[in-house]
This record gives structure tokens, sequence and C-alpha cells, in this order.
């Protein structure tokens, strides 16, 4: 198949998304094509000699082991976080991070499902609040995904008592 091709048959899908009526995609085309303008930054911009395994994005500055970053996660399947999230970071491992993305408390919010989810406390630069770690979506995501126009937060709650969480649940210890 053809560049063209492709385009042409993923247009039609989107129309046919468009008239379901349930799914944003708007929103979906226009987080494609984010990722499609970091690809060419990446390929375009860093690469040097063609060897992509040698070419590292590297940030100004990064978060650290337990504190929230704002990662655009991208977009998956149904169920899944998408776009951009905090996400409290597990482990840095160079060019990539493991994370745990992070949704918001909300007054009508279920209660958090402790085999999968833990409320964690944050300080932000005004305040102490509250958001939700979701190890259902765990994730090793490229630094190129940090957003660097948002602020680091940090993690109130024990990084030992994160740390049981996700390996009791993780790992059924």
């Amino acid at each position: 198949m053809s560049i063209e091709t492709n385009l042409m048959e993923m247009n039609k899908s989107l129309k046919k998304l468009k008239e379901s009526g349930v799914y944003d995609v708007e929103k979906y085309s226009y987080a494609l094509l984010h990722q499609t303008n970091q690809l060419e930054y990446f390929y375009c911009h860093l690469v040097k000699d063609g060897d992509c395994d040698q070419t590292y994005y590297h940030v100004h500055k990064r978060p650290h082991i337990h504190e929230l970053a704002y990662f655009n996660i991208g977009r998956g399947f149904p169920k899944e976080l998408m776009d951009g999230h905090w996400c409290y970071v597990l482990k840095d491992m160079g060019y990539k991070m493991l994370v745990l993305p992070c949704t918001s408390i909300k007054e009508d919010s279920t209660p958090a499902n402790p085999s999968f989810e833990k409320d964690i406390t944050i300080k932000t630069d005004k305040h102490i609040t509250y958001c939700r770690i979701q190890l259902s979506d765990i994730r090793s995501i490229d630094i190129q995904r940090l957003d660097l126009r948002k602020p680091f937060y940090h993690v109130l709650t024990d990084q030992q008592e994160i740390l049981e969480f996700v390996e009791k649940n993780l790992f059924d210890k």
C-alpha cells in the first residue's frame, strides 16, 4: 500500500467514527498530527547520518523519581488513558521513564479499586491536592513525550508506600 492509499483508508475510518457520534475524532486526528510532528522532529532534525540507534532526545530539565510530570501518553484503544496526563515517575531509565498515569479525583468519583488504583497526595505550586495513580495503565514512555511547559509536582505520599502498592498488585505478593 502507498501512503496515499493508507491516508484515504484512514479518512474513511475517521468519517465512520465521526458519524458514530461517540468518539472525538477531531481530538484523535490532532493526536495523530502531534505524533507525526514529533516523529518528523526526531527523524528529520535529530538523526544524523541515518543512525537512529545513536540518536537521543535530551531535555533541559527532567522529573525525578517520586515526582509527578505531565506526559502526552498518546492514543491507544478504548479504556486506556490517552493524550496528556499527569504521571507518577516510578523509574528513570535514561531516554525512557516508567510511569503510572494519574487521574483526578472528583466529588462523584467512585472509590479507588485497591487492586489497581491508589490515591496519593501531591503538592502543587499553590496547594496540597490528591490524584489517583492507575497501575492498570503503567507504561514505559519515551522522554520525548514529556511536556516541559508544565511544572513537576512533589509527591507527599510516602515513596515506600507507593512501591509496596505496585509490588503487591503487579506481582501478587
